[in-house]
């Protein structure tokens, strides 16, 4: 196995896109639709990585962050976006300071570019 991966996003049909991609490619996913339901999820399960949604309703991709570095201190957490409100940067380092990763993934992205860094993260080489 190759690490179990956890995609945070209010929209059912990300999270379902992700969910095909990343077990193509031989991953074990995970989904949540809240931060709370990923809060939950992470009490129960070990996530090497998990994607988080910046904008989301109730608890944003942020708070999520802090909570889930909480519970779950070596997971690694990368930011996704689909929108770009009036200050994207300090919303990044907002999210490092939660204790994520940036990697600037602007929905929609491409195939590739999440699975580049699934690998990276995990520290997975093409062989």
């Amino acid at each position: 196995m190759m690490g179990k991966i956890l995609v945070v996003d209010d929209e059912h049909i990300v999270c379902r896109g992700l969910e095909r991609i990343l077990q193509g490619a031989g991953f074990e996913v995970d989904s949540a639709c809240s931060g709370k339901e990923a809060i939950e999820k992470t009490k129960h399960t070990d996530y090497g990585l998990v994607f988080v949604d910046l904008v989301m309703p109730e608890m944003d991709g942020i708070e999520t962050c802090k909570q889930l570095r909480k519970i779950a201190p070596k997971a690694l957490i990368v930011s996704m976006t689909g929108k770009l409100d009036e200050d994207p940067i300090h919303k990044e380092i907002e999210f490092i300071s939660a204790g994520g990763i940036s990697h600037y993934l602007y929905k929609p992205f491409a195939e590739d570019e999440i699975l580049t860094v699934a690998k990276t993260e995990l520290g997975i080489l093409d062989q």
